[in-house]
């Protein structure tokens, strides 16, 4: 804790800001001496053949390195046009940034990519170009190159929502292949293609995976592997998947064994058959997902023969075993853009009304703030519909730059619970292990402004204590 630094660590800690502050200042000299010499033509007075080859022996580094510093200093240093006069750099507050020391290498690794393809865009306008790179370089003042990249991926979301549509034929190319060796060993090599599956199995195996207790110390290899078992035992078990027909199936709901398969497709006809019953415009949207509310309304799958009787469907867990799929109110009613899934992957418009109605789906709708306005409606118990409002407004740990997912977080009170702080929303925050135990422990502090959490540091971080937003970056543009 802050309070317990003595004055030596202090001056440490302040001593190492100021290093690395003129480490970054002296990075972006090195770029305007690089430019220097562009403008003086020593590239010609040499013989070298380029610039990024005079760069490359004169610094003893690699080709694609210097490379890479002849376009940083294109883009980062003033300019002169073919008539003489004088231009600013091409992204002119990111360079500002840089010459201030606020602003890492890699940082502007990631700006400069993100603006390449913001300008390839030929909707935006100059003005548009210019307020992103702007929007990007104070995010970059702010955060390291993880929050930076969830910045970026933002604005990219919002200036291009076409550019990221998936092949609607992805699942063609996946792949799986079993091999059996002398010894036993099967061994497994594959790839899934469609990300919206490759994220379902990924929550699958996140949720399977996870450790045992606090004493489970099998890497996480060992857990995913046992975990794939049990999703294939469960599978075969009497209720499971793969049941024999002569067996009870998991969705007979009066101990009868008819086929899964058929059952969906009179659920479906009779969907199809029913008076429509009054809707919102988001319910004619998006479609109510099919799976039952809750294990008592699911029925019982038919009697195993054990002592027991019959067995229930498990409850579903709406907070940490579905995935959710995020898509702007805008965007759903002009049918443009893409929804998003729990870990960011994006889902083109066109499967999103196949994906609202699929049991393992989720679907959310979000308004003009970002806020919740469709949680969907698979559970009605207050906990796992504030855990899926939390999921969405946060998308994870909402700490600056931490990337954890939601099924890796907790739910923290802001006025804790013990001192008469209410289990709502705007108390609530979304926080990994680590910075769960950094906010109760460290001298970071947490307050909901105008519906979303910001972050306020320590004195050793920012001596002005400048609030900084958490959760993902709301594109203002």
């Amino acid at each position: 804790m802050s309070d317990d630094l003595g004055e030596r660590e202090r001056a440490a800690l302040a001593a190492l800001q100021v290093a690395e502050r003129s480490r970054r200042r002296d990075w972006f000299a090195r770029l305007e001496q690089i430019a220097e010499l562009e403008r003086l033509g020593v590239v010609a007075a040499t013989g070298h053949r380029s610039l990024g080859g005079l760069v490359a022996e004169l610094l003893r580094v690699t080709r694609a390195e210097a490379t890479r510093l002849v376009a940083e200093t294109h883009d980062l240093t003033a300019r002169t046009s073919l008539l003489g006069q004088p231009l600013p750099p091409r992204y002119p507050a990111t360079a500002a940034g840089a010459a201030a020391g606020d602003i890492t290498p890699a940082q502007v690794g990631i700006i400069r990519r993100t603006m390449r393809r913001l300008e390839r865009v030929d909707t935006l306008t100059p003005d548009v170009i210019a307020a992103a790179e702007a929007y990007l370089a104070a995010h970059a003042a702010r955060l390291g190159p993880g929050g930076l990249d969830r910045a970026a991926a933002e604005l990219l979301a919002r200036l291009d929502p076409d550019g990221t549509a998936p092949d609607d034929l992805e699942d063609h190319r996946d792949e799986l292949r079993l091999t059996h060796r002398r010894d036993g060993t099967l061994l497994l090599r594959g790839a899934i293609h469609d990300p919206t599956d490759a994220a379902l199995l990924q929550s699958g195996f996140d949720a399977g995976s996870a450790p045992a207790g606090p004493h489970d110390d099998r890497p996480l290899e060992r857990r995913q592997a046992a975990a794939l078992k049990e999703f294939v035992a469960d599978a075969l078990s009497p209720s499971g998947l793969l049941a024999e027909p002569d067996q009870p199936t998991r969705d007979s709901g009066d101990g009868d064994t008819g086929d899964t398969d058929t059952e969906d497709t009179d659920d479906a006809d009779a969907e199809h058959d029913a008076e429509p019953e009054a809707e919102s415009d988001l319910d004619a949207l998006i479609p109510e997902p099919r799976r039952p509310e809750s294990s008592e309304s699911a029925g019982t799958a038919g009697s195993t023969g054990s002592p027991s009787g019959p067995k229930r469907r498990r409850p579903v867990s709406a907070a940490r075993a579905l995935l959710t799929l995020t898509i702007d109110h805008q965007w759903l009613r002009d049918a443009i853009g893409h929804g998003t899934l729990d870990d960011d992957t994006p889902v083109h418009i066109r499967t999103l009304r196949r994906l609202a109605c699929d049991a393992e789906i989720l679907p959310a709708i979000l308004g003009t703030r970002s806020e919740p306005l469709d949680v969907g409606r698979l559970q009605r118990s207050v906990t796992d519909a504030l855990r899926r409002a939390l999921n969405i407004r946060d998308r994870g740990c909402a700490f600056p730059d931490c990337t954890r997912g939601p099924r890796r977080c907790h739910a923290h009170h802001i006025d804790h619970w013990e001192d008469g702080g209410p289990t709502e929303i705007h108390n609530l925050v979304l926080l990994c292990l680590y910075h769960h135990q950094l906010i109760h422990h460290g001298h970071w502090t947490v307050a909901i402004t105008d519906g979303l959490p910001w972050f306020t540091p320590p004195w050793y971080i920012d001596t002005d204590h400048h609030p900084i937003p958490g959760g993902p970056p709301r594109v203002p543009l």
